[in-house]
């Protein structure tokens, strides 16, 4: 039996990666579901005095106290009309602690082959370039893989989450 060897350029990564997109103005973006816990819709929520301005409050989901972040904020959107409808991903850090990211939708789960992101690029506004973890294409749309720990830790730099390494080389 001869073997047939194919050459390295043409194959294709068994590393699959399951992403939840959402919807943050008219970008999509995606986090790895191995970071998050659940999606909620909105709570009723404290406000923080004193907070930066992406901390949008505190909500208690179930006993625990998480700390909503609006991503619109971050990434300099305007902000969300009032009355409009949200989500709310649960996600947790590398170090443990739970987050809410505001987001406007939430669109499926989706897995993807890690060999299909591209490196972010550095045409798009800054704050993408320090969160993002990569891109993907799509038909109609261009996916933002959000590294959630970098998010959380320019958001609130004092939190101690630990810098995870870029996927996309």
């Amino acid at each position: 039996m001869q073997q047939v060897l194919v050459p390295t350029q043409h194959k294709v990564s068994q590393h699959t990666t399951e992403l939840l997109t959402c919807r943050v103005g008219e970008q999509w973006i995606g986090f790895r579901v191995q970071q998050v816990r659940e999606v909620v819709k909105q709570q009723l929520r404290t406000h923080m005095p004193k907070a930066p301005d992406a901390v949008a409050g505190l909500i208690n989901l179930r006993g625990r106290v998480i700390t909503e972040l609006e991503v619109r904020q971050v990434v300099g959107l305007p902000r969300r009309d009032e009355g409009v409808p949200f989500h709310v991903a649960i996600v947790e850090t590398i170090s443990g602690e739970d987050f809410g990211l505001i987001v406007d939708d939430v669109g499926e789960v989706i897995t993807m082959n890690e060999d299909a992101f591209e490196a972010t690029p550095q045409s798009l506004a800054a704050i993408w370039r320090q969160v993002s973890d990569g891109v993907l294409k799509q038909d109609d749309r261009v996916l933002v893989l959000v590294n959630v720990d970098r998010f959380i830790g320019l958001t609130i730099p004092n939190v101690n989450t630990l810098q995870a390494e870029t996927v996309v080389h």
